[in-house]
């Protein structure tokens, strides 16, 4: 299974909860300050459909906690995420959403290697006061949003819920790593991700690699090698798994179900003239038939 966030669509599954607190997180960055390096993208389209996924989903609103655009640091997505992990009792229902860039990252630990000797890159998410480069502006990559870090939250919240536990991550964007220069075409819609890699000088780091492999189950907005495109339906851009998943997921959905109606909706929505972007998805059989949401 690639690392957390290698993908663009994340899933992170317990056995199926009935009667847990429903608690979510909604992360959306669209408009970066321009000095950031950033383009614009349609997140606070995202945001209004996801909060009104998570009311269909029987979420309650004061659950519900949105940081977007200027509200979306890096210090506040990850105090949310401590408040979260700390909140989270057994059989909760958690969902956590990120609209947002993404970027490969220069691997600290080491961690990366271990799966793949080629690979020296973690993923990140990229909170509203991350620039596009290392020494941009001053910026020397404090605020990226590295998956070691977001997975350090989720095995908390994870022991947190416990096996009666369901925890879903989305992630919409793309650390676009191999993007070929075309993809620049300013003809083309805006992608979540960027060209070039945060190459951070190496410095080591005392955090012990983690080896084991992850119990996490992926599901992928488009394979490794293609671009995350946003996607304009009756003339508003939305992120396309933002969009996706707001068409399909539906309380008492199984995972199976989900990946099911994710790859059906994709092959219906419209991509660019030669362009192609389609779902990839790591799941264990064994929780294809666990239900993500309770309707209540």
């Amino acid at each position: 299974m690639k690392r957390m966030l290698t993908y663009l669509l994340l899933c992170v599954l317990c056995i199926p909860s009935y009667g847990g607190t429903k608690r979510a997180l909604v992360v959306c960055v669209g408009a970066y300050p321009s000095e950031s390096g950033w383009n614009t993208l349609a997140s606070q389209n995202d945001k209004a459909l996801v909060l009104d996924l998570l009311d269909r989903c029987g979420f309650p609103s004061s659950n519900v906690v949105c940081l977007a655009e200027t509200n979306a640091t890096y210090a506040a997505i990850i105090k949310a995420l401590e408040e979260l992990a700390t909140a989270s009792r057994p059989g909760d229902q958690i969902y956590i959403h990120f609209s947002c860039h993404g970027q490969q990252f220069t691997d600290q630990d080491g961690d990366e290697a271990l799966r793949d000797p080629k690979d020296r890159y973690d993923e990140a998410l990229i909170p509203y006061d991350a620039s596009v480069a290392y020494n941009w502006n001053g910026y020397l990559g404090d605020h990226h949003l590295i998956d070691d870090t977001l997975n350090d939250y989720l095995a908390r919240i994870r022991k947190a819920v416990g096996s009666r536990g369901t925890i879903l991550l989305v992630a919409d964007a793309c650390h676009s790593g191999d993007i070929s220069r075309e993809d620049v075409d300013p003809s083309l819609p805006p992608f979540r991700g960027a060209i070039d890699a945060f190459d951070q000088p190496y410095r080591g780091s005392t955090r012990k690699p983690i080896t084991q492999p992850s119990s996490w189950v992926s599901l992928s907005a488009c394979k490794s090698f293609q671009t995350n495109f946003e996607v304009e339906i009756d003339g508003r851009r939305y992120g396309r798994l933002t969009y996706a998943i707001s068409r399909c997921l539906k309380p008492g959905m199984s995972a199976g179900e989900l990946v099911s109606a994710l790859d059906a909706c994709y092959r219906q929505m419209p991509m660019p003239l030669g362009k192609s972007q389609s779902p990839l998805f790591e799941m264990p059989d064994n929780l294809k038939k666990h239900i993500l949401f309770d309707g209540r």
